[in-house]
């Protein structure tokens, strides 16, 4: 059973969490619409989704993202009307598709490049990199510690 003191830092690390991930897509949302770029937080996530791993699966980005496929399903149709993506055929499973990035998307990318960058810079201000990583390792910890049954 654990204290209420450590009750109350559970749930100060809870809201902290969750305001920094506002935190974060407010940022991202405020340079998208600066520049005029018509793209969610959630797409721009796709996107650099791909930009990082390449041509993948729908399932593969909803798993990387932690996201429903059928969110990634409404992000991807979006992202298609906007000529960003295309589905591919998956030639091993004709049931599945492939992601592609467009020459349109790739263009994009050039422009989000430099946000996703300063919202890297911004996030690690006045951070070592020791630090950043011993708090991703302990966020990853909690998430394994949530995950068990």
């Amino acid at each position: 059973m654990k204290s209420p003191e450590e009750i109350v830092h559970i749930k100060a690390l809870g809201e902290a969490v969750s305001v920094v991930r506002d935190a974060m897509r407010h940022f991202v949302q405020r340079r998208l619409r600066e520049q005029n770029i018509d793209l969610t937080f959630e797409m721009l996530q796709v996107i650099n989704t791909l930009l990082e791993r390449g041509e993948i699966n729908q399932q593969e980005i909803a798993n990387l993202l932690n996201k429903d496929k059928t969110s990634i399903t409404y992000l991807l149709d979006n992202l298609t009307k906007r000529g960003l993506v295309v589905r591919v055929e998956d030639p091993n499973d004709r049931r599945n598709k492939i992601i592609h990035m467009t020459e349109a998307g790739r263009r994009v990318t050039d422009l989000l490049i430099p946000i996703i960058h300063e919202l890297h810079a911004q996030v690690s201000k006045g951070l070592s990199a020791d630090y950043i990583k011993n708090v991703t390792r302990s966020l990853m910890v909690i998430k394994s510690n949530l995950e068990e049954e």
